[in-house]
């Protein structure tokens, strides 16, 4: 036997060796995990909570679905949304709450043989596919620095047990059973933010706009590159005024399209025609609370007004993008700037703070899940039409811009006709004396501080001549009062009389100019806070285009036949009071 085959044979009998001692070590190295019994899960503060992640697992799309909130410098925000702005506070306390010191109540199972039973099964794993079953939700839960406080994976709920759920730390096999409520940890988009889109007091309500149509957007070559041909199909133009002292609607233009001339006809109520107000009491209702239940940002290059710029304008894939949602930038008039047409009309609702919401219908959008991933709808729904179910939605832009007609211009009151005898020379005159006598006196009080600040410094100084001048000055002004009050006192009583109505027509016109001017700097002030309103409004809105639900949409896109009906049969008692002729 060489050396070499001695060297590789005590080799191998070492080997042998070590595995012996692994198969024969003392049964007490076993992990008991029934010693965990009445530990507790995730400890840590509920402030201490800065970073939220929720990742399920979608059979239909074999795809894992995630959502994620997160604060920074003290705002939270939804980067799995683009960073949209979120009103998590309270809700992601609610969050943390529910899994947070959590007591092990029993141990479910010790290896990974179990977990698809028990629906522990990581969301995250590649190898899931459309038949996958047992998938749990994942929570990973992180401070301000990103540390890891909690990943745990959250399973099936325990038979007749309530509020009862097997759970798993992530990187660990043994699964646990603990208390917990599931439905605080949500992946709704609208449980995270501010769902109500214009934020709108329906008090404050006075018009609404409705531009009835469709548009289909198509792509064409030309010798400029793809350019969008619009193909429209007009229907109708609607102006509308609500009155919030009778809570009722009045039509203050309807239009229908011909298309034989092409162009807004007037549309005439007939006799036996009247708005529809109960639909238009839901439109209301419906502005009041629209709610919104996704979000994606723009394109870049739009302005807030949605007006494209010319960069914008050079973008292929921004236009695709928007296109795809039923936008696209289109100059209406010859030589005017392209803004944002949308496929499915728009509607301006107008408060009577001046403020002005302008709403712009896209696409639908099928989205099983309100607000997951989706995707759009296309040709199997119809423009326009019914939802097919409770997973349609539809694109939307919004803006908002100020129109200062709409504000009640301040009633200033006029100057009251003058009395017999009094000229507006007469008012000029005395109003001429009263600022001099005004002058006078704040010239004497100005000269009498100065003369008391300086009187130290200046006394030493003064001399003889400049105390006989003072005392000449103050014999001839006590002269001048005394013809002055000689000549007063010559007045005749009408005169006199004259004189104290004159100060009191002056007094009243001084209270007037007040009064008016009061009233001008609360208009000022009403107008300056609508266009800050509305900048506020379109900082907000400036980034993103929304989606609502399709339903709602239906409820405040309207044409001119659902916004008027037949009225209603006049009964047989109404009709005899009509006839009735009052007694004599």
């Amino acid at each position: 036997m060489t050396e070499m085959s001695k060297t590789i044979l005590f080799v191998a009998a070492a080997v042998g060796c070590l595995f012996l001692a692994f198969a024969v070590r003392p049964a007490s190295d076993t992990f008991d995990a029934q010693e965990l019994i009445g530990e507790r899960l995730n400890q840590f503060e509920v402030d201490a909570a800065k970073r939220l992640k929720i990742v399920k697992f979608d059979r239909e799309t074999a795809s894992q679905r995630e959502f994620e909130i997160a604060e920074s410098d003290g705002l939270w925000s939804l980067p799995s949304k683009q960073g949209y702005p979120a009103d998590a506070h309270q809700q992601m306390a609610e969050a943390v709450n529910n899994v947070i010191d959590r007591e092990i109540l029993r141990v479910a199972a010790q290896t990974a043989k179990e977990h698809q039973t028990l629906g522990v099964l990581n969301p995250d794993n590649s190898k899931l596919t459309s038949k996958s079953t047992g998938v749990g939700t994942r929570v990973v839960i992180s401070d301000v620095n990103e540390n890891v406080l909690a990943d745990m994976i959250i399973g099936q709920p325990v038979p007749e047990s309530e509020n009862q759920y097997y759970v798993r730390n992530t990187d660990q096999d043994v699964v646990y059973v603990v208390n917990l409520n599931p439905e605080n940890l949500s992946t709704r988009f609208k449980d995270w933010i501010e769902g109500d889109l214009l934020q709108l007091n329906p008090l404050d309500l006075r018009q609404v706009e409705i531009q009835d149509y469709s548009v289909e957007l198509r792509p064409v070559l030309t010798a400029g590159g793809f350019q969008m041909q619009i193909l429209w199909e007009r229907r109708g133009e609607m102006e509308l005024e609500y009155d919030d002292k009778t809570s009722s609607w009045s039509a203050q233009r309807l239009a229908t399209f011909d298309a034989e001339q092409q162009k807004m006809l007037p549309y005439e109520l007939g006799d036996n025609e009247e708005l529809n107000q109960d639909t238009l009491q839901e439109l209301r209702s419906s502005l009041e609370d629209l709610q919104i239940v996704d979000v994606e940002r723009k394109p870049d290059g739009l302005s807030a007004d949605l007006r494209a710029g010319e960069g914008f304008l050079q973008d292929s894939r921004a236009q695709t993008s928007l296109a795809e949602k039923g936008f696209a930038p289109v100059a209406i008039e010859a030589g005017s700037e392209p803004e944002i047409l949308s496929s499915e009309g728009q509607l301006t609702c107008s408060l009577q703070d001046g403020v002005q919401y302008v709403l712009r219908f896209g696409n639908l959008k099928a989205d099983s899940q309100e607000t997951d991933e989706s995707t759009t709808a296309d040709e199997t729904a119809s423009a326009g039409s019914e939802a097919a179910g409770d997973d349609i939605y539809r694109y939307l832009f919004v803006m908002a811009r100020f129109e200062e007609s709409l504000l009640d211009s301040p009633e200033l009151d006029g100057f009251p006709e003058l009395p017999e005898g009094v000229t507006e020379a007469d008012l000029e005159q005395a109003a001429e004396a009263t600022d001099n006598t005004t002058r006078a006196a704040e010239s004497a009080s100005a000269a009498a501080d100065t003369n008391a600040g300086d009187a130290a410094a200046d006394a030493a100084e003064a001399s003889e001549s400049e105390d006989t001048l003072a005392e000449d000055e103050a014999e001839e002004n006590a002269a001048e009062d005394v013809a002055e009050n000689e000549a007063a006192t010559e007045a005749s009583p009408e005169e006199l009389a004259q004189q104290a109505q004159i100060q009191d027509i002056l007094a009243e016109r001084q209270r007037i100019t007040r009064e008016n001017q009061r009233r001008q700097d609360e208009y000022q002030e009403r107008v300056e806070a609508g266009r800050k309103r509305v900048q506020t409004l379109n900082e907000r809105f400036g980034d993103w285009y929304y989606v609502i639900d399709n339903t709602v949409y239906n409820k405040i896109h309207l044409g001119v036949e659902q916004v008027t009906r037949e009225r209603e049969a006049e009964t047989e008692t109404e009709a005899d009071q009509d006839k009735a002729v009052p007694a004599s």
